[in-house]
């Protein structure tokens, strides 16, 4: 059947009836089942050409004309349903590598998603919000009672909202085109990292099968998690090495380290080697490393409970078992390890961490080395009275610590 506009053809290999019209250079067609939709497509289409033709209003294809349509329906959405319906999703459960986010990184965004609904702008169309109302936001923010750090993840998943729906074409352009709010340094990240004397005290104050974790935290820079999660199969005497692939989850179990980069093998020195081989005597592969006195495995609570004991003992009540890690790295530093060895060594997730650890552990008391160094030798020193008794008893300090090691070994052997 043909029309003076158009054509309407049944095509029976697919049983069904093609409408089809050029206009402006353009073949537009479109199926249907039956011959009467086909019919009354092509006449509501003669009117738009005709409407176009006399003036009245332009022509535009179907396509772009459910362009536009899907368009006004974006307008539409509000922020609160893209986020709930189409972003949060994925993002409570899964990190950006598409891997399963553990346990306690799903209840903390969990958290980040409940501050952001309370933003004001909650319930407002998606593209209506702008970039002064953000501002007005954050202005706000500076009275958020959740702390620093959950204020820029906060902000962080409106950022990442925001350019989930531009590469969506929900929104033309993002109206966060500002700056993260600023972190302070936490209290935690401003404690001295330990000296050898202090760790040595520690380690002889606690039980005999968690003390092994002050040096495997301090030599090998392991995080608390990955300690308790050390297996006997872990740990290979051969090559002198310590597989880090697991760290500890919420139930007591075994998780993914807590970072790809993470997931790594260490090289042992040999004085850890030898405490390590001692821990693993009479185990079986599966067996954990650092445990309870009964052999049972610790949790690291339990562990963290049994360092917090023995760093009172040793007069640095301050520490933090993390803050191991950061010895590590004062440590690397102090034998020459260049940033990009500490970034290795720290198996950090992002360079910035590597930095500032590494900025720290060179900074004000390497500056200071060096300033005294220089002082000793262009500036004649006589040394005072306090100043040679102060040496002296470390020294003697120092005498009395190496006879008793001494008198160890000859014990030992006999």
């Amino acid at each position: 059947m043909r029309t003076k506009f158009g054509s309407v053809v049944y095509r029976a290999e697919r049983k069904s009836y093609r409408a089809k019209y050029t206009y402006r250079g353009e073949v537009i067609t479109k199926t249907f089942k039956d011959q009467l939709s086909a019919q009354a497509w092509l006449n509501n289409e003669r009117s738009r050409v005709e409407a176009d033709e006399a003036g009245i209003k332009q022509w535009s294809s179907p396509t772009e004309r459910k362009r536009q349509e899907e368009a006004i329906k974006r307008r539409r959405v509000l922020f609160c349903d893209y986020v709930t319906n189409e972003f949060a999703p994925t993002w409570l459960n899964y990190s950006a590598d598409g891997r399963e986010l553990a346990a306690g990184s799903k209840r903390k965004h969990r958290e980040y998603l409940a501050h952001l609904s309370h933003a004001f702008f909650w319930k407002y169309p998606l593209t209506g919000i702008t970039t002064e109302d953000i501002n007005r936001w954050l202005a706000n923010l500076d009275n958020f009672n959740g702390g620093a750090t959950p204020r820029k993840k906060t902000f962080q998943l409106l950022k990442a909202v925001y350019s989930k729906a531009m590469a969506e074409g929900a929104v033309s352009k993002s109206p966060v085109t500002m700056k993260a709010p600023a972190v302070p340094k936490s209290r935690q990240a401003q404690i001295p990292p330990a000296t050898g004397e202090e760790l040595q005290e520690i380690y002889a104050n606690m039980p005999t099968t968690t003390r092994i974790a002050v040096w495997l935290g301090a030599i090998l820079d392991l995080r608390i998690g990955e300690v308790v999660s050390l297996q006997v199969q872990d740990w290979n005497p051969k090559t002198q090495t310590l597989r880090v692939c697991h760290s500890a989850d919420e139930g007591g179990g075994l998780k993914a380290t807590k970072t790809p980069t993470s997931n790594t093998t260490q090289p042992v020195p040999p004085q850890l080697a030898k405490l390590i081989d001692e821990a693993c005597n009479g185990k079986h592969p599966t067996d954990f490393i650092v445990t309870c006195a009964d052999g049972s495995h610790i949790t690291p609570n339990r562990l963290r409970d049994h360092f917090n004991t023995a760093k009172v003992k040793a007069g640095r009540p301050d520490l933090h078992f993390h803050t191991l890690r950061a010895t590590s790295i004062t440590a690397a530093v102090a034998t020459g390890a260049s940033l990009k060895d500490t970034m290795l060594w720290g198996r950090h997730a992002d360079a910035q961490t590597s930095i500032e650890r590494y900025q720290r552990a060179s900074g004000t008391e390497r500056m200071r080395e060096i300033a005294n160094g220089i002082e000793s030798t262009l500036m004649p020193h006589t040394p005072t009275v306090e100043e040679l008794e102060a040496e002296i008893a470390d020294m003697e300090k120092r005498l009395a610590s190496l006879k008793s090691q001494r008198d160890a070994l000859i014990h030992q052997n006999k």
